[in-house]
């Protein structure tokens, strides 16, 4: 049974901050009065010129909550021109505040969601609400309170699609054949059939993020990364990580990072193999950021050939919406809340990433089944996203942490299973994806710099957090900028040296990754009577 949450909410320990920056702007309304009076002016004079429907608009033309032409009426038209009033001079006077610059990040955030809740398309004078309820008669409000009603009565916090028998998890999704060829109390070892009679000898070793189900990488077969480096010849072994309850509290970062060397050793073991390449996405990066780390400082390294990294957080130096959603009263109430708990909740981590996108992830959905009565459609990804999971309370601790103090940017600072760790002595052939619109791990917070060693590969796809991940070759649109980082110890000196490329660039992270995955071999196939069962395994289905 799903463990409910209880205890305060993450939403909840977000007010300390919010506070401590709102009081700030409440003293700036005395010492800064002619900075406020100039914004008030400035907003009054864009208002008039709404209201005479004079005011320019161009700026919200790929904006999808506006792309209906009914937006264009008359009384529409002038709301939107009103809403964005109050927005175009809104920047200037967020910068010029005399706060500092948490209370100001705060702030940037708070107005965002400010500015998404405001927004016309979330009132009744939407055309697309107002069409629909003059043609339904009011049916599809009805229909909306009472999907409303049943979201709150099963305590659902946010509208997403009906659970149901679309996608599910070893049928529809994570398709991939292969066995479970080991299980520990904290994950299960999937080895992937081969689909090519030779495999490169160098397994490849994927470590997930524990923050999410493993099965993105392998979501449907045309968009299963997991088959295309099968495609190609690499022996493939994923972790799937078990969903933790407060028997697992001090889980933490020690914990995981053993776990994946104990993973390492088994997929070594099985695939009769000297060396092992390691793909860690997201926070599964940092796990394998660390991995490398810690076998560098324990003389170990050397079964390693190479390191893929994708969408990860090596610098968190760099200001991101995760950062100001995490201010220091934050952090020591969220502290709290994990330890009572033992965890944090599925729900908190779902309202966490949907408010750094309110207006695509919370209202949107919002609108259509609450206002329009419609239900959402699912699909492979929102099932996926909806597929929540918990994190154990020392994890949260640790990545916390991580994000304060930015121990990889700082050699020796970072201690994990009795080593101190210097990634900069990491001398492994690296491999960096990034995503241009993503809005977890912005892309510039994944450029390795000097935080590695040995000589590395930096791509930055088209897309956000997931669609970059899901770009197989018959992507439409898909293109990538790409270049070696030596010689370019920032992103934007990289920046300048890359190469464009059109298609996706899963060709050619696979090009780089054959070139470190050893000879050719007979394929190796695991004994079913040898397993613990069939892929996706067990842990995956685990409430």
């Amino acid at each position: 049974m799903r463990a409910r949450p209880h205890g305060q909410s993450l939403e909840g320990s977000l007010n300390a901050d919010l506070s401590r920056s709102l009081l700030a702007l409440l003293r700036t309304t005395l010492s800064q009065r002619q900075h406020h009076r100039s914004y008030l002016c400035t907003v009054t004079r864009l208002s008039l010129l709404a209201l005479q429907g004079k005011l320019d608009t161009s700026a919200l033309a790929e904006d999808r909550r506006f792309r209906l032409a009914d937006w264009q009426r008359p009384l529409p038209r002038r709301l939107l021109q009103l809403w964005q009033a109050w927005q175009q001079p809104l920047q200037a006077w967020l910068d010029g505040l005399d706060v500092s610059p948490p209370e100001r990040a705060n702030l940037r955030w708070l107005l965002a969601q400010l500015s998404a809740a405001s927004a016309p398309s979330n009132s009744l004078f939407n055309p697309q609400i107002l069409d629909a309820t003059l043609r339904t008669r009011g049916t599809n409000l009805r229909r909306g309170l009472a999907h409303l009603l049943t979201d709150q009565m099963s305590g659902r916090p946010l509208a997403m699609p009906e659970p149901g028998q679309h996608y599910r998890v070893g049928h529809e999704l994570a398709q991939s054949r292969g066995r479970v060829v080991a299980r520990q109390p904290a994950y299960e070892l999937i080895h992937y059939a081969p689909s090519t009679p030779q495999q490169h000898s160098y397994p490849l070793l994927i470590i997930p993020p524990p923050i999410n189900r493993f099965y993105l990488l392998d979501l449907t077969p045309p968009t299963s990364l997991v088959q295309h480096a099968l495609s190609q010849g690499i022996a493939v072994y994923m972790m799937s990580w078990r969903n933790p309850n407060p028997s697992h509290c001090n889980w933490g970062l020690g914990h995981y990072v053993a776990c994946c060397q104990q993973a390492l050793q088994q997929a070594l073991q099985l695939g009769d193999a000297a060396h092992a390449s390691v793909l860690g996405v997201c926070s599964g990066g940092l796990l394998a950021t660390l991995l490398a780390g810690w076998l560098q400082a324990r003389g170990q390294s050397g079964c390693l050939s190479a390191l893929s990294l994708f969408l990860t957080p090596l610098d968190s130096r760099l200001q991101t919406d995760i950062q100001r959603l995490t201010g220091s009263a934050t952090r020591q109430q969220l502290r709290r809340q994990v330890w009572r708990q033992g965890y944090l909740d599925e729900r908190s981590l779902g309202s966490l990433f949907t408010l750094m996108k309110p207006e695509q992830l919370l209202w949107a959905p919002a609108i259509e089944r609450y206002a329009l009565g419609q239900e959402l459609e699912a699909s492979p990804v929102s099932s996926w996203s909806h597929d929540n999971t918990r994190l154990p309370a020392q994890l949260v601790d640790d990545l916390l942490d991580l994000l304060q103090r930015d121990p990889l940017g700082q050699p020796g600072s970072l201690q994990i299973n009795g080593a101190l760790l210097d990634c900069t002595q990491v001398a492994l052939p690296s491999w960096h994806l990034a995503a241009e619109h993503d809005h977890i791990v912005p892309w510039n917070n994944a450029y390795p710099g000097q935080r590695l060693g040995g000589d590395s590969v930096f791509t930055r796809c088209r897309g956000g957090h997931i669609q970059g991940l899901l770009c197989p070759p018959e992507q439409p649109r898909a293109g990538y900028l790409s270049a070696a980082t030596q010689g370019a110890p920032t992103c934007e000196q990289w920046q300048e040296a890359a190469i464009e490329y059109e298609g996706s660039w899963w060709p050619a992270w696979t090009d780089w990754l054959k070139t470190h995955s050893g000879p050719q071999q007979a394929a190796i196939q695991t004994n079913p009577h040898a397993s613990l069962g069939a892929a996706p395994g067990r842990y995956v289905h685990q409430l």
